[in-house]
């Protein structure tokens, strides 16, 4: 039974993309470190705007999805919604640093992490874990494999609102660095 379950979808998926995400926070936190050693915490600030573009970039999978884009096979799509969204995440976390003096750019921040980890599981976990699941046989091997998937199936009623709940957020802290921002 303990190697059925060592052997199941949530070691074989989630451990690895736990890994993923644990890096892109690490990786972001080391990029800050060597910004503010080498004297470039102005970097970070700059940071913000090309991962926003990234995170804005990585929508238009959404647009290949409602079918506003028309052309392109969808999993192109989403492949670069899964990079760019990455890419948009590593770079806004090194934009926010690790400066706790704003509690809108911070809550946007916890908000865009909780995002990303959600897209991770709906995307790479519960996607593949419920075609692998389709594919193998045996009810005993299923258990553990059956529990992840169901536990997993409820992923977009979390994903979708934070989207939303974050871009609020996200705009929300935009706006106010036109307003505040030293324009000199």
């Amino acid at each position: 039974m303990e190697m059925k379950m060592l052997n199941s979808l949530l070691i074989r998926r989630a451990l690895p993309l736990l890994v993923s995400f644990t890096m892109l926070v690490v990786l972001a936190l080391l990029i800050d470190y060597f910004l503010h050693v080498a004297g470039l915490v102005w970097v970070g600030r700059y940071l913000g705007i090309t991962g926003t573009f990234f995170l804005l970039f990585s929508f238009v999978y959404s647009a290949r999805k409602q079918k506003i884009v028309r052309s392109g096979p969808i999993r192109t799509f989403l492949k670069l919604h899964c990079k760019g969204g990455w890419i948009g995440t590593l770079m806004l976390l090194v934009h926010s640093g690790v400066h706790f003096n704003a509690f809108l750019p911070w809550t946007a921040t916890a908000l865009m992490l909780i995002v990303t980890g959600s897209g991770h599981v709906g995307q790479y976990i519960y996607r593949n874990a419920r075609d692998e699941m389709k594919h193998r046989g045996g009810n005993e091997e299923l258990y553990w494999d059956s529990l992840t998937v169901n536990a997993l199936g409820q992923w977009r009623k979390v994903h979708m609102p934070l989207v939303s709940l974050f871009l609020g957020l996200a705009f929300l802290h935009i706006l106010s660095i036109f307003f505040l921002w030293n324009w000199k």
